[in-house]
């Protein structure tokens, strides 16, 4: 089966296609689009995506698997809004959310953007309290040893590490009901930033199915150095690394207000 089938009856020949093409292994025949090098698909489906007659179909991203897109309800003072008013949630309740809550969540931010179209992230659910406390301990040891070999988080750490073991605060877990790892390939070296793009969509999506998240970001460091106790508590599989971490949980608190931030810095050029 070729890359490409094109309903020539329905094919305007308008060239959308081709020009949106990430990839630009398109171009415009007599008969329609054609691939130039189907090795080089991105499997992004934005060819049949885009053609406003449905007359392309593409065997990697499958016109029948995609959904049509409605108008969108949220204006631009409510979208305005809603980005505002999300907040990293760093208190929770001790009930851990439900594996259909998490499913929801995590089948959002599989549609984050990822450089190259590269996907690959698989996710690791930890709710065990145990297992929790475990890399809790882990990962305080790793700053430890950063602290102990004079790395430039020393002074931070320090700073952590003091409110951990003398005022006994959880500052590396927050005391969350659930931790979430995102894994990818140890080749695949845009894993950080694709971990970023899902977390970004996990933490708007999270509150409206009544969640709070927020990155733990002492672990996904740690984590990130490929720290070998986290990763054997993670279990992460050979030739995986831990890319990215996140905290869920129902929230303790609700906020009441949106916090403003630093001025709007800007230039025309």
């Amino acid at each position: 089966m070729d890359l490409l089938t094109v309903d020539k009856d329905k094919c305007l020949r308008c060239g959308i296609c081709a020009s949106i093409c990430p990839a630009c292994i398109l171009s415009m025949g007599e008969d329609g689009p054609e691939c130039n090098f189907d090795r080089g698909c991105m499997s992004c489906g934005q060819c049949v995506a885009i053609c406003p007659v449905g007359a392309l179909d593409n065997k990697y991203t499958p016109k029948e698997n995609q959904l049509p897109i409605t108008k969108p309800v949220l204006n631009p003072e409510t979208a305005y809004h809603f980005l505002r008013s999300r907040r990293s949630v760093r208190n929770f309740k001790s009930e851990a959310p439900s594996d259909e809550e998490l499913i929801r969540l995590l089948d959002v931010a599989r549609f984050a953007p990822t450089a190259g179209n590269s996907q690959g992230l698989s996710f690791v659910v930890i709710r065990d309290q145990e297992k929790i406390a475990q890399i809790r301990e882990a990962v305080a040891n790793w700053m430890q040893d950063e602290i102990d070999a004079g790395t430039q988080n020393k002074r931070y750490f320090t700073t952590v590490l003091r409110a951990y073991h003398e005022r006994h605060q959880d500052i590396i877990c927050r005391n969350t009901p659930c931790l979430i790892f995102a894994l990818a390939r140890r080749l695949n070296i845009t894993a950080v930033s694709n971990a970023e793009q899902a977390w970004a969509y996990a933490n708007l999506f999270a509150p409206t199915i009544g969640l709070g998240s927020c990155t733990a970001g002492f672990i996904q460091t740690c984590g990130i150095a490929a720290y070998e106790p986290l990763c054997k508590l993670v279990d992460v599989p050979n030739k995986y690394v831990i890319c990215g971490t996140l905290m869920v949980g129902y929230p303790k608190y609700k906020y009441k207000r949106m916090p403003d931030r630093q001025a709007l810095k800007v230039e025309f050029k």
